[in-house]
């Protein structure tokens, strides 16, 4: 089996992205056995300290394992290293060694789109042709671990870059995950008509397109109306578990240098996210394969 390859992606920060890559990847190498690969494209690096730790992450970086090394190299027209060098294995703070690896993210990524941009359009590139040839890199990166792994989340930066577009096309289902208030629904509106233009253009063939609520709050009649007008405007597309606003959940964030269970990490919204990470296996077995 070649992996599922899903982008986590919002126009939007401050959703619960990155926490909901993280929380996926850990449910589903726990719960369902799975071999995940989270790569981590936002240059805030939440998903990189989360999922590695702090200690960890920096080792990466001093070694130079980090993904603006490695297409800064292009940019800078030196040969990078393998992809696969940048997978860091049993990565996570759980305990029983889940099967969960790592290709991380620095802050200096923000900068690497722009250098790469520049250096390209030196050399007569077009936009297009800078995109075209994103897209490539990655491809080639993604089919050297494709069978290493059940899954790979790919945790995008807020809004469309080169990259995360690169990260929409490639991948074979995206998740959407959305404050369920009204700017947020409008919001999710262009972008899913933009993503789903883009993905049709340049992919050739269709990818899913699936949406969840996140940081829901049930006492706020705001968002139970948006969830629910989500759910009649989205049908199938919107995932059926919400993830509430709940301390448990936001602590799970925080590394602990003492290996804990699933349950003890994520305390009252442990059932919450494994039940997300059992909708998400269904929805995503009725996505294309690449």
């Amino acid at each position: 089996m070649t992996a599922r390859l899903v982008s986590i992606i919002n126009m939007k920060g401050g959703v619960g992205k990155s926490t909901t890559t993280v929380g996926l990847a850990e449910t589903l190498a726990v719960h369902h056995k799975a071999r995940v690969l989270v790569i981590d494209l936002d240059p805030q690096t939440n998903a990189s300290i989360m999922v590695a730790g702090p200690d960890r992450w920096n080792q990466l970086h001093e070694d130079e394992r980090t993904l603006d090394y490695y297409f800064e190299a292009y940019a800078l027209q030196s040969k990078p290293k393998p992809f696969k060098s940048l997978v860091e294995k049993k990565v996570t703070d759980l305990k029983g060694n889940p099967d969960v690896a790592l290709c991380a993210s620095a802050p200096e990524f923000r900068t690497v789109e722009r250098d790469m941009i520049e250096a390209f359009v030196k050399r007569q590139f077009h936009i297009e042709a800078i995109q075209k040839w994103i897209c490539e890199r990655f491809a080639q990166g993604f089919r050297t671990v494709l069978n290493d792994f059940d899954y790979i989340l790919v945790d995008c930066p807020p809004g469309i870059s080169l990259f995360a577009e690169a990260a929409l096309i490639a991948a074979d289902a995206i998740v959407v995950p959305t404050i369920p208030d009204y700017v947020s629904r409008l919001g999710l509106i262009t972008f899913r008509r933009r993503a789903l233009r883009l993905i049709n253009e340049r992919r050739g063939g269709p990818s899913a397109l699936l949406v969840m609520a996140t940081k829901y709050e049930e006492d706020m009649a705001l968002h139970r109306s948006e969830a629910a007008l989500l759910k009649e405007n989205l049908g199938a597309s919107m995932f059926d578990v919400r993830i509430p606003q709940m301390q448990d959940i936001a602590r799970a964030a925080e590394w602990s240098d003492t290996p804990r269970t699933f349950e003890q990490k994520y305390g009252q919204g442990a059932g919450i996210i494994r039940a997300m990470g059992d909708e998400f296996l269904a929805k995503v077995a009725l996505a294309p394969a690449l």
